[in-house]
C-alpha cells in the first residue's frame, strides 16, 4: 500500500506535494494489482511499454550502442511480468529471440553476456526477463517515465540498423515532459526554461561525430514517418523526438507537437 508524503526530488529542487511512496519491491501496484491487470489485459496487444528514465543512464554506461538497441526492440515483447514473451505469449527462448532479432548465435551470445551482466537482463529458469529498473510493462503515476509505442517501435526496427536505434534509445533519458524537446533538463516544468540540446551537445553525449549526429537527426525515418524534427530559431538548431513514438504524458500529444511532425511527413510525401 502507498503511503503520500511531501517529498523534494534531490537532483531539481522540485517539491512534489503529494507523490506515493511505495513498499520495497513494489514497482507501482502490488502484486494481487499486478496480476488482476495482467488478466484484464490478456489477449490483447500491448499499446507502450515504460522506460524508467533516471535509472537508464546505467544502461548506456555499461551496454553498447548496438546492443541498446536490440533491447529498445525486444521491449516490444515484455509482458506484465516483465518475461520476454512471443506472440503466442510462451515463454522467449535463445532461439525465439534470435528469430525476433534477426541475428545470428554469436550475435545473441555477445548481446545475453553483456546484457545480463549489466544486470538489464536476468535469466529466469528458462525464461528471460527484463529487469524493471529499467523496463516494464503495466500503469505507473511515475513522471520520470517515457512511453515506447510498440508498434511503431517494431516498424522502426524494421527500416534502421540496431546501432541506429541504439543512439536514438541513449536519448531517451532527455526528453521534455511538455514538449518532447531533447533537452539538458528534462524534468524542468516551466517551458520557458527549458534548455535544448544542439546537434554539438548530442554528439558529447552520444559519443558519435557531428557530421553522423547530424545525419541521424536529419534522416532517421520508417514509412513516412521522420524520428526526429529539427527546429530552427534564428541562428540555433534544437530537435523534437517523434511523439507517436516516444511520449512522456498521458493521452495525445498537443496539436503543435502533431502538427509538426505531420507536416514534415506531408512534405515528405508531396515530394516523393
Amino acid at each position: 500500500m502507498a503511503e503520500y508524503k511531501r517529498l523534494m526530488d534531490p537532483e531539481t529542487g522540485e517539491i512534489y506535494d503529494r507523490t506515493a511512496v511505495l513498499a520495497d519491491g513494489d514497482r507501482v501496484t502490488s502484486a494481487a494489482q499486478r496480476e488482476s491487470y495482467a488478466k484484464k489485459q490478456s489477449g490483447r496487444t500491448a499499446e507502450f511499454t515504460v522506460t524508467q528514465m533516471r535509472n537508464i543512464d546505467e544502461v548506456i554506461e555499461r551496454v553498447s550502442d548496438k546492443h541498446c538497441g536490440y533491447l529498445l526492440y525486444l521491449q516490444c515483447f515484455v509482458n506484465y511480468d516483465a518475461i520476454l514473451e512471443n506472440p503466442d505469449k510462451s515463454a522467449m527462448s535463445r532461439e525465439d529471440m534470435m528469430r525476433t532479432l534477426k541475428i545470428g548465435r554469436t550475435t545473441l551470445h555477445h548481446f545475453l553476456r553483456e546484457t545480463t551482466e549489466a544486470g538489464v537482463i536476468e535469466e529466469d529458469g528458462d525464461k528471460y526477463r527484463l529487469n524493471p529498473r529499467y523496463h516494464f510493462q503495466g500503469k505507473t503515476d511515475n513522471t520520470a517515465v517515457i512511453k515506447t509505442f510498440v508498434a511503431k517501435v517494431k516498424e522502426l526496427y524494421t527500416e534502421v540498423n540496431a546501432k541506429d536505434l541504439g543512439f536514438v534509445y541513449k536519448l531517451l533519458p532527455h526528453v521534455h515532459l511538455e514538449t518532447n524537446t531533447i533537452c539538458a533538463n528534462p524534468y524542468e516544468r516551466d517551458v520557458e526554461n527549458t534548455l535544448p540540446l544542439t546537434k554539438e551537445d548530442i554528439a558529447q553525449l552520444t559519443r558519435v561525430t557531428e557530421k553522423s549526429v547530424y545525419t541521424k537527426l536529419r534522416n532517421l525515418r520508417f514509412g513516412d514517418q521522420y524520428v526526429f524534427a529539427e527546429v530552427s530559431y534564428g541562428n540555433a538548431r534544437y530537435y523534437k523526438i517523434n511523439p507517436f513514438v516516444f511520449y512522456r504524458k498521458s493521452g495525445q500529444p498537443d496539436a503543435t507537437l502533431r502538427e509538426m511532425f505531420s507536416i514534415r511527413n506531408n512534405f515528405a510525401k508531396r515530394s516523393a
